[in-house]
């Protein structure tokens, strides 16, 4: 008994095969490398609807192989029981169906590959994206630790600085040496040993305080300068400063102290306190600042 007819080539095309896909005449390498060039790099949404897109391909090509071997063997098996015009006309479609069956193998492989290559650069793509954000992660905390390492760096100076001033010779006691504090009116505060303790600050009217030197004539309210700014004291027969947590802070030289730190003060120090400007020395090695 004569099969269903072979498959024509029309017939053929009409299981649902596309005949431009464009899968022909290339390597899945090649055909992904011109979409490539088509579309922006790393275009996450473009690839992955390609890929949807070509697996649907790929189901709808799959079932059409799949009909087409189930006639190829049905015809096979019903050859037996054929004439011989009928055989040999069965044949010929069969000779047809395994030509296009071979070709419709190829369009599958290179489908596949296509696939699997795009899946490839959607991996890449989001290996790409997990790395910036390891990279921006990575630059806050360097930002972070730059700013961390200043700041060690400004308090190691601050304590090499006091470790200097700690073991430098005297060249003569500073006690018995007459020693004065020029304010920035040129207004001249002489220190006197007997007394020892001078506290630098700005007079309070309404808490009732006055320091020992009084920047409110200058400014120092306004200028950075809190009501208990520092002390000079005397201590081992020479003149001390020691900063008392102040807000913005004692500058020696340019060089900020450490909040409740004590350092000697040596002839012609330039003494910065908030943004008011004071200056220590000794009067008979001094002539001028």
């Amino acid at each position: 008994m004569l099969a269903a007819s072979p498959p024509t080539s029309e017939k053929i095309a009409g299981l649902g095969r596309r005949p431009n896909r464009g899968f022909e005449g290339g390597s899945p390498k090649n055909v992904a490398h011109a979409k490539k060039e088509e579309k922006p790099m790393l275009d996450r949404t473009a690839i992955e609807k390609e890929t949807q897109d070509t697996r649907k391909q790929l189901a709808a090509m799959e079932k059409e192989v799949k009909q087409l071997r189930d006639w190829m063997a049905s015809n096979e098996r019903a050859l037996a029981g054929m004439n011989e015009t009928l055989r040999r006309i069965t044949e010929d479609g069969i000779t047809k169906a395994r030509a296009d069956l071979a070709v419709r193998e190829g369009d599958l492989q290179r489908m596949r590959g296509i696939i699997a290559h795009n899946e490839k650069i959607l991996t890449r793509i989001s290996d790409i994206a997990r790395k910036r954000k390891d990279i921006a992660t990575l630059e806050q905390e360097q930002e972070r630790l730059i700013v961390l390492l200043e700041r060690h760096r400004t308090e190691l100076r601050q304590l090499e600085h006091e470790y200097e001033e700690m073991i430098r010779p005297a060249s003569a006691p500073a006690a018995l040496v007459p020693c004065e504090v020029v304010l920035p009116n040129n207004y001249r505060i002489p220190l006197d040993p007997g007394k020892g303790s001078y506290m630098i600050g700005w007079y309070d009217a309404a808490a009732g305080t006055a320091p020992d030197i009084d920047l409110h004539p200058v400014g120092g309210s306004a200028q950075g300068v809190s009501r208990q700014h520092a002390v000079i004291r005397l201590i081992d027969g020479q003149w001390v400063i020691t900063d008392l947590g102040s807000t913005n802070g004692t500058f020696l030289n340019d060089m900020r102290m450490s909040p409740n730190s004590s350092t000697v003060i040596q002839d012609r120090t330039r003494i910065r306190l908030g943004n008011v400007i004071i200056f220590f020395r000794y009067i008979t090695q001094t002539t001028r600042l």
